[in-house]
């Protein structure tokens, strides 16, 4: 679980490291081709996270993924833009690896605490499919009765007691249980609405809203 205030002080460090980096580079740093911000300097690595997708259809047994992010900044015809940078690496369980992906760019609105917020929200979903992943798979395989519905309820709600979500955030989240443990929401959506309804996120979200909204009427 992070604070607002945690994101903040990591943003604060990112643009600062920016304006260092400008400087070294000078006032006519050269403009590097599109999509090499994989390339360029890390600014702010999180850490790695792992998750494992236990597919019935692979008879080889469960594949992990190892996703490895950072924030870098490329020139853009604006000025400089920070970017995220995620890459992918599955293996199998012996720990070979099987596939890689390349590096992907994502970019966000909101500066460098939208970025910031950005890396921490994808780590956060890795964590919480880890975490209901199996339950979820099993419930798939074994199915269960009217009676036992409850407790499978009570089973995620436990694997996700650790998110700082409001009273309102945790009763939609529970209706997002009953629908996917029916089969109506898939799983990665459940993980991307609750890890999204954090406190810490929630906020960020509602301030990047406000701003293009006030740049709007500005306009």
């Amino acid at each position: 679980m992070r604070t607002r205030s945690e994101l903040e002080i990591v943003a604060r460090h990112l643009e600062q490291r920016m304006r260092e980096r400008q400087a070294e580079l000078g006032s006519r740093p050269e403009v590097p081709p599109a999509g090499s911000a994989a390339r360029s300097e890390a600014l702010f690595t999180f850490p790695e996270s792992t998750v494992t997708l236990n597919t019935r259809a692979d008879p080889e047994g469960p594949q992990i993924h190892r996703m490895v992010r950072h924030i870098a900044a490329v020139q853009v015809g604006t000025g400089p833009e920070f970017r995220l940078v995620e890459e992918e690496f599955v293996s199998n369980p012996a720990g070979e690896l099987e596939r890689h992906y390349e590096p992907l760019d994502i970019t966000t609105d909101g500066g460098a605490l939208g970025i910031v917020s950005a890396g921490f929200q994808r780590l956060d979903e890795d964590r919480l499919w880890e975490r209901i992943g199996p339950v979820v798979a099993r419930i798939e395989a074994n199915g269960f009765t009217g009676g036992e519905q409850a407790e499978a309820v009570a089973e995620l709600d436990r694997s996700v007691s650790e998110l700082d979500l409001s009273a309102t955030a945790r009763m939609r989240m529970r209706i997002d249980m009953i629908d996917l443990l029916e089969g109506r929401l898939e799983m990665g959506d459940f993980v991307a609405r609750t890890v999204a309804r954090q406190e810490c996120f929630a906020v960020t979200q509602r301030v990047a809203l406000s701003e293009q909204c006030r740049e709007s009427i500005e306009v």
